[in-house]
C-alpha cells in the first residue's frame, strides 16, 4: 500500500458536490437520512465489501453520511465503505481529510474506526500522527466499550500507533480474542496488576481455551499464597484440558505445595491430567514420586510412557531408554 503525505486539507470539490446533494458541508447531525439506511448494521464488512466495486464515484453519500446523519453506527460503516471504497479505487488519499475529520465525532464508534482506518493506512504522516496523539486518551477509553465493534477499532488503532492498549479492557472484553490478546499482553508486559482479572478468567471463562491460556499467566503473576490456592482449586477442575493447564502451570512456577495434590492425579491412569502430572513432578524434583510415575511406564497412550521415561531419567537417573525404565519398574514390582 503506498502511503500519501499530504496536508490534512478537505476536499472542497466533495464538500461542494455534496452541499450541491442537499447535504450541508458542516457537521449538523441533521435528519435521518433515508438513503443510508443500509448502513445501519453490525455487518462491517459485509457492507464494505457491497460498496467496494462500485469506485469512488459513490463518495459524496458517505461523507454526507459521516457529516450529518444522527445515528453512530450509520456514520462509522460510513468511515469504513469511505476508506475501502478509496483503497480498491487506488485514491487512497482521496479519504484522509474526511478520516481525519471523523477523528473528532463526539461518538466513540466513529473515532475509533477513523482512528484504526489512519493508523493503518496514514500513520508516517506527521499531520496524521499528530491527530492520532491528540485523541489517543479518548482511543483508550474506547477500549472499555461494551460494543465489541467499537472496542476492537479501538485497541487495533492503539496497537497500530505503537501504543500498548489497557490489559484490563481487553481482559473484560465480550470478544474471546481480544480477552486472548489481554492476557498474551499481560504476560508479556509482567502485569502484576492484571492478575486478579486473569484468575477470574481461569476460574470462569465460558471458553475454555481463554481459561487454558489465562492459568500459566495468572500462575505467573500472582502472589505465592494466591496462585497455590487457585492452582488448587483448577487442579481437579471437571475440565480435564483446564486441570492439565493448572498442573503444568504448578511445575512450570515451582508450587511445591502443590506436590501432594499433584502425586494424587497419578493414581489416575489416562487422560490429560495424567501426563501434565507427571512432567509436573520431575519439574518439582519431587524424587518421592518415582514409583507412582514409574507405574505409567505401560500406559497406552505414548506421551504418557515418554513422560513418564523422561521424569525417572530427571529424578532417578542415569538417562535410559524406554524398555530399561520397564525393565527397571518390574524389578522394582511397580509394575505388574
Amino acid at each position: 500500500m503506498v502511503l500519501f503525505a499530504a496536508s490534512y486539507q478537505p476536499d472542497a470539490s466533495a464538500q461542494t458536490r455534496a452541499a450541491a446533494a442537499g447535504a450541508p458541508a458542516a457537521r449538523g447531525f441533521g435528519s435521518k437520512m433515508h438513503e443510508a439506511d443500509d448502513l445501519e448494521t453490525n455487518d462491517v464488512q459485509g457492507i464494505a465489501r457491497k460498496y467496494r466495486g462500485i469506485g469512488i464515484d459513490i463518495l459524496d453519500r458517505f461523507v454526507a453520511a459521516v457529516r450529518t446523519d444522527p445515528r453512530p453506527r450509520v456514520r462509522a460503516n460510513a468511515v469504513t465503505v469511505i476508506l475501502d471504497a478509496c483503497y480498491f479505487g487506488r485514491q487512497l488519499e482521496r479519504a484522509r481529510p474526511y478520516l481525519l475529520e471523523a477523528l473528532a465525532d463526539p461518538d466513540p464508534d466513529v473515532l475509533a474506526r477513523a482512528g484504526d482506518a489512519l493508523a493503518g493506512a496514514y500513520v508516517g504522516d506527521p499531520k496524521v500522527k499528530e491527530a492520532l496523539s491528540q485523541h489517543a486518551e479518548a482511543l483508550r477509553a474506547a477500549t472499555s466499550s461494551s460494543d465489541s465493534i467499537v472496542q476492537a477499532h479501538a485497541v487495533s488503532a492503539l496497537e497500530k500507533m505503537g501504543e500498548r492498549p489497557p490489559a484490563a479492557s481487553m481482559l473484560r472484553s465480550s470478544s474471546s480474542g481480544l480477552r486472548r490478546r489481554g492476557i498474551e499482553q499481560a504476560s508479556k508486559a509482567h502485569d502484576l496488576s492484571a492478575a486478579p482479572m486473569l484468575i477470574a478468567l481461569a476460574r470462569t471463562d465460558p471458553e475454555v481455551v481463554v481459561r487454558m491460556e489465562a492459568i500459566p499467566v495468572a500462575a505467573e503473576l500472582a502472589a505465592r499464597d494466591v496462585r497455590d490456592q487457585f492452582l488448587g482449586e483448577l487442579i481437579a477442575d471437571p475440565d480435564d484440558h483446564v486441570g492439565a493447564a493448572a498442573i503444568q502451570a504448578a511445575g512450570a512456577t515451582k508450587a511445591s505445595a502443590l506436590a501432594k495434590k499433584i502425586e494424587a492425579v497419578l493414581a489416575a491412569h489416562g487422560g490429560n491430567r495424567t501426563e501434565a502430572a507427571i512432567t509436573a513432578i520431575a519439574a518439582l524434583g519431587d524424587s518421592a514420586a518415582a514409583p507412582a510415575i514409574a507405574a505409567h511406564l505401560n500406559d497406552r497412550g505414548t506421551d504418557t510412557k515418554w513422560a513418564a521415561k523422561l521424569a525417572l531419567d530427571a529424578l532417578v537417573g542415569p538417562p535410559r531408554e524406554l524398555p530399561a525404565w520397564q525393565a527397571w519398574a518390574r524389578e522394582k514390582q511397580y509394575l505388574p
